[in-house]
């Protein structure tokens, strides 16, 4: 097995994901011995492998240089990113960011991008769970590359914030994906069933993910 970095907290189950520097990220309940932890990822070994190689072997994203009419993604549109005498960030047809931020704009941005993550994954899981008539525990965001969305067995929803740059019927196919999983934990042909009643495109948004992922930094 690889190595890890195990993260303890105050939590009821165990997880385990990939960053975007393909480390591996444990978390695990504060007291959960280290032997189940080591069962655990064995069995998750062969996800493990393929999700670390299939970070290694993911094409590089050209460095950002945040330079005038550069180019970023939100909910599926490119926006020229614009520097001027605003108050804050905002969208109108271009990214406009105050001048005065321009030394920290990766920062600032990754800021924003995030609490627009927040804003609108939430609105749309709420939806959607209301209307697939299911619940989860919790509602957690994150910034690991190997997976868009994830859920635990106890119903606790993990989102990637980048999904924010995704059109929206993309993000409604990854919560409607993971929603699914609080109905069946599988992969089985009534879990797609699920998925497909709700999202019946969903392989054109699953395909638009794949193609688009590098376009999706800050």
């Amino acid at each position: 097995m690889h190595n890890y970095k195990l993260i303890r907290a105050h939590r009821s189950s165990i997880s385990v994901s990939i960053n975007r520097d393909g480390e591996i990220i444990v978390h695990a309940p504060r007291l959960m011995p280290l032997f189940f932890i080591e069962r655990f990822l064995e069995e998750k070994r062969e996800w493990i492998e393929k999700a670390v190689e299939k970070m290694h072997s993911h094409p590089k994203v050209h460095k950002r240089e945040y330079l005038e009419d550069e180019s970023f993604l939100f909910l599926g549109k490119e926006y020229p990113l614009h520097f001027g005498n605003y108050q804050e960030i905002s969208l109108t047809d271009r990214l406009n960011v105050p001048q005065i931020l321009k030394f920290r704009v990766q920062k600032e941005l990754t800021n924003w991008y995030i609490k627009k993550a927040k804003e609108k994954i939430t609105e749309r899981v709420k939806y959607h769970a209301e209307k697939m008539g299911t619940t989860y525990t919790s509602l957690m965001f994150s910034d690991t590359i190997s997976k868009w969305g994830s859920c635990t067995h106890d119903n606790r929803l993990q989102f990637r914030w980048r999904l924010i740059m995704a059109p929206l019927m993309v993000i409604d196919y990854v919560i409607i994906h993971e929603l699914a999983h609080t109905i069946e934990h599988n992969h089985s042909n009534a879990f797609w069933a699920i998925v497909r009643k709700y999202t019946p495109a969903y392989r054109q948004h699953k395909k638009w993910l794949e193609t688009n992922a590098d376009l999706m930094v800050i």
